[in-house]
């Protein structure tokens, strides 16, 4: 129940932000030029900011369905460091990436890590599935960088450019933690065999 709370923490965050205005969330966006003055929270603060009520509902639903995805036996601190890496991984690689990027809103980059590290070690699914979702995932990414993609495409909905390059941070950000966690698990795996020997 606790790691269900934690994720909708996430939300209620989010919409706070929003519902705060405009003073709020020119403090909290991605600035490049306040982020090098040292205004370094907006590497993290930004995710939480969105353009518009239907930017926001846009992410709340897909963080509703990482939620679902999501295995609720994992601790809260486990939940909070993967948002913490989400969040400083894609806020940080658009700054040193996306030289040309000035501002930046939205949790839409974080949530496509998030998804992938919900869906790849969860046991509610098959490995059919969970593989499935991983291409779906990666494909939509790296379709998103080619010149066939449009990033004006939602521009009217949601009050402003598609920012594709967080989504592909964030699903880097979300494969890196993946397999260090795997890692881990097998580590510890066998340091449990072992001990047992």
């Amino acid at each position: 129940m606790r790691a269900y709370a934690t994720w909708i923490g996430i939300a209620v965050l989010c919409l706070i932000v929003y519902l705060a205005g405009d003073g709020l969330a020119a403090i909290f966006q991605f600035d490049r030029d306040a982020i090098t003055r040292g205004e370094y929270w907006r590497l993290l603060t930004s995710h939480v900011t969105h353009l518009s009520f239907a930017h926001l509902t846009l992410n709340l639903l897909a963080l509703a369905l990482c939620t679902y995805v999501a295995n609720p036996k994992h601790a809260v601190v486990y939940i909070l460091a993967m948002w913490l890496w989400l969040m400083a991984f894609t806020g940080v690689g658009l700054y040193f990436y996306a030289l040309d990027l000035n501002y930046y809103v939205g949790l839409s980059g974080a949530l496509h890590g998030a998804l992938l590290i919900a869906i790849v070690p969860s046991p509610y699914y098959s490995r059919f599935i969970r593989v499935l979702v991983v291409i779906v995932i990666l494909g939509k990414v790296l379709w998103e960088q080619t010149s066939f993609y449009n990033d004006m495409g939602n521009a009217e909905l949601i009050g402003g450019r598609t920012e594709a390059r967080s989504h592909m941070l964030g699903a880097i950000a979300g494969l890196i933690w993946v397999l260090g966690y795997g890692l881990w698990k097998v580590y510890e795996q066998r340091k449990q065999s072992l001990e047992d020997e």
